[in-house]
């Protein structure tokens, strides 16, 4: 059998097997037992649940709309296969938590390779996004990992990096994968971007702005403000500070110089090799609202600088 699409052998290699989310989720009606002992029904609500287990994961109202895993895979892997960039050699990574409510996979596309301004080399990645208890949307996103420092880059220029959608009927897995399928024009922006970046000065002014866009969702480009924490040594969201600018100054500015590029890459050191508290219980989820927090903050950063 003969196909159109160049990285149809790639992707087969991976189908058949779905990992740790190799489950169905189900839905019945709520129940309780009634004063009288009898069974009664929750109108309006459904409990959801692993096919293989029977183990609840989350409960719900009619309208929602949720996603199998599988259907989540088989699109993300039909989207690569029928995109123009190179799949290679590509590795995919499937992680479940919180008792298989949540669920990550991670595509590397080590065969599609860029040159940064730093003259670093890295790959492209694709992740999606999954969940049943309301933590996560349905998520597809593209980035760049650099070899050298393993950083994960985070798209900031084209809106096309990022799908995201609701669990409800309007849902459309479809259009999502439509969408960011057109790829290799979205890297190819992106990485004239950095470009750009590498070539543009930044003063003290311009730094604690960026770093304080991250680690605050409030922050008005108030920097005393994000001088004060650096400070304070009580303050929870310091370390997160500390370690921004502590990469920064030590690791990317001595390379790169006082550029914007720089400052970008600290920033998304951070949003890749910060580790989660001890006391955290979804690591998955923390690093996820990392990169979260790392994109929007650059895209308000950027929009002032």
């Amino acid at each position: 059998m003969t196909t159109m699409f160049k990285n149809h052998e790639a992707i087969q290699a991976l189908r058949g097997s779905y990992g740790d989310a190799g489950f169905d989720i189900l839905k019945a009606p709520v129940q309780y037992a009634g004063q009288d002992g009898w069974l009664k029904s929750f109108e309006g609500k459904d409990v959801y649940y692993r096919s293989d287990t029977g183990a609840p994961v989350a409960v719900h109202g009619k309208n929602y709309r949720g996603l199998q895993y599988s259907e989540m895979i088989d699109k993300t892997r039909d989207m690569l296969e029928r995109c123009e960039l190179d799949c290679t050699d590509i590795k995919e990574s499937i992680e479940v938590s919180h008792n298989g409510a949540m669920c990550k996979v991670e595509y590397d596309l080590p065969a599609t390779s860029f040159k940064t301004p730093d003259g670093d080399y890295g790959s492209a990645k694709v992740m999606a996004l999954n969940s049943w208890n309301g933590v996560w949307s349905f998520v597809m996103s593209l980035g760049f990992k650099q070899y050298a420092c393993l950083n994960s880059q985070v798209m900031i220029k084209n809106p096309a990096g990022l799908i995201k959608q609701k669990h409800s009927q309007q849902l459309d897995v479809d259009k999502g994968t439509k969408h960011l399928g057109k790829i290799a024009g979205v890297l190819e922006n992106e990485i004239s971007l950095w470009h750009e970046m590498d070539g543009t000065h930044v003063t003290r002014n311009d730094i604690l702005n960026a770093f304080g866009y991250v680690a605050f969702k409030d922050y008005d480009g108030d920097t005393q403000r994000v001088a004060d924490n650096l400070l304070d040594e009580s303050n929870r969201k310091n370390k997160n500070l500390a370690y921004m600018v502590r990469q920064y100054y030590h690791v990317y500015r001595p390379r790169m110089g006082d550029t914007q590029w720089a400052v970008y890459n600290a920033i998304t050191d951070w949003s890749t090799h910060y580790k989660a508290p001890e006391k955290s219980k979804n690591v998955i989820q923390f690093k996820a609202r990392q990169a979260e927090r790392a994109t929007l903050g650059l895209q308000k950063w950027l929009k002032v600088a």
